[in-house]
């Protein structure tokens, strides 16, 4: 019988690799996430909302809808964003953020972004609700990122460095919000001239 020399040593314990380990919630970087929203119209939402509860439901073991919590967002804000407040303080380190209150910012211009967008289908106050809709995007998405700063906190990578590039389906998508962009400016130089 051969005995190996390994039979008394220590137990080595199998690392995992970053890319092994589940994040507990959706990292972006904050130019992605802009880039992103801006050339969707604020649709990419829906993808960061699905993304964040899928990645919370897998990492949990939760029983959930991640895209019954997308969809409802409105709903489920204030909850994801005490998840990723209370993984943070479970891990012993201090980010100020005020959750709660980022999450109502959230709701607040959502509720007023969807009543911009049904009073511009119904022709109601054109052009100012026109323009007040797309002056509205870029606060809506800073304030939504205040928020993803606090669930790149609770993911270990506060800068998003870990999904800072835009990969060739987010090119596919941004495509039609870069010609739509493109076409409004286009119409705006028409009525200024």
């Amino acid at each position: 019988m051969i005995v190996s020399d390994k039979l008394y040593a220590p137990p080595q314990a199998q690392l995992a690799t970053a890319s092994d380990v589940q994040r507990p919630f959706y990292v972006v970087s904050k130019t992605k996430f802009m880039t992103l929203f801006m050339l969707t119209f604020g649709l990419y939402l829906l993808y960061w909302a699905y993304k964040n509860w899928q990645q919370f439901k897998q990492a949990s073991g939760q029983p959930m809808w991640p895209i019954a919590r997308a969809m409802l967002m409105l709903f489920y804000t204030h909850a994801l964003y005490r998840e990723a407040n209370t993984l943070i303080k479970k891990s012993g380190r201090r980010y100020d953020w005020l959750p709660w209150n980022l999450a109502t910012q959230f709701v607040v211009m959502l509720l007023i972004s969807k009543g911009l967008d049904g009073m511009v289908k119904r022709n109601t106050g054109y052009p100012l609700t026109d323009i007040a809709s797309l002056a509205l995007l870029p606060i809506q998405a800073l304030v939504t990122f205040k928020g993803q700063r606090g669930l790149n906190e609770a993911a270990g990578d506060p800068l998003g460095a870990s999904n800072d590039r835009l990969t060739p389906l987010n090119y596919v998508v941004m495509v039609p919000g870069v010609l739509v962009w493109a076409l409004m400016l286009y119409g705006l130089l028409l009525l200024v001239k």
